[in-house]
């Protein structure tokens, strides 16, 4: 899918923000503009790339910046944070000597994510991009979602795939109390864990609502199972939960967005 708005002006894009989700099997990009406005959106294989998405990726731009979708990450209450135990932390964040380690604020959570993101398959965006940000995906996630989230007194799900993970968050009564990456090949795969998550918070008959992201089709095996064993389901409303403007085509696949247009405005 490659969307692009008819007032797109590639002489215009050092001035718009590209931003790239790099997953093992497929990327996704999208632009947006000093407005707030998407005005390109694509997914594409980096192996088989589309001619407008070479075009694209030609072009410079204000910012760049980069999810992963393969990251190691953990979680530490802002209010407790100590830099000075940096090492201790890393201890409960198992490296394998490659990339970096470092540190970023998920502020409407009040949390410090501490994150290492592989460079491994960023060779080349890397190279046509020595200044673009990395970031990992959950950090565009929880961005996205975290005010929606914050808002529900009813157990709330939102579930990102991005092949092969998927990317689970829960809030409940008003707060952010988990999330995690799973690995998943099939539709049972998804099943298992879903259901581990909603029986380890013990919601009984509560049933959460449940908004799904990234590569899930309305009506396809994980957006039917989701509905069966988990609750209430939708496809995010990326474009209200992050304030900004989607066009109105664009909009039955806006979710596959969504943890893009939230790392918009991360910093």
């Amino acid at each position: 899918m490659i969307y692009t708005t008819t007032g797109f002006d590639e002489q215009q894009g050092a001035a718009h923000t590209l931003l790239i989700g790099v997953g093992a099997v497929t990327h996704t990009l999208i632009v947006v503009d000093g407005a707030r406005q998407l005005s390109f959106a694509a997914s594409y294989d980096p192996a088989n790339t589309e001619p407008e998405v070479t075009a694209l990726l030609d072009l410079d731009f204000a910012a760049v910046k980069l999810a992963v979708s393969d990251s190691r990450y953990s979680f530490i209450p802002a209010e407790v944070y100590d830099e000075q135990q940096h090492d201790m932390y890393l201890q409960y964040l198992p490296f394998d000597g490659v990339g970096t380690t470092d540190v970023a604020d998920v502020d409407p959570l009040n949390i410090k994510l501490l994150h290492q993101s592989s460079r491994i398959g960023l060779e080349a965006l890397i190279s046509r991009f020595p200044y673009a940000e990395i970031y990992p995906q959950v950090l565009g996630l929880l961005s996205a979602v975290a005010v929606r989230g914050l808002q529900a007194n009813e157990p709330l799900l939102v579930i990102e795939r991005h092949a092969p993970w998927v990317t689970i968050s829960v809030f409940d009564d008003h707060r952010f109390l988990y999330c995690h990456d799973f690995e998943v090949s099939n539709e049972d795969d998804f099943t298992y864990h879903l259901l581990a998550v909603v029986n380890r918070f013990g919601f009984g008959s509560r049933r959460p609502s449940i908004y799904l992201a990234g590569d899930i089709e309305r009506g396809g095996p994980d957006y039917e199972r989701a509905g069966t064993y988990g609750g209430n389901v939708a496809l995010a409303d990326s474009r209200a939960w992050t304030g900004i403007h989607v066009p109105d085509d664009v909009k039955p696949n806006q979710h596959r967005f969504l943890s893009l247009l939230g790392l918009y405005q991360c910093v």
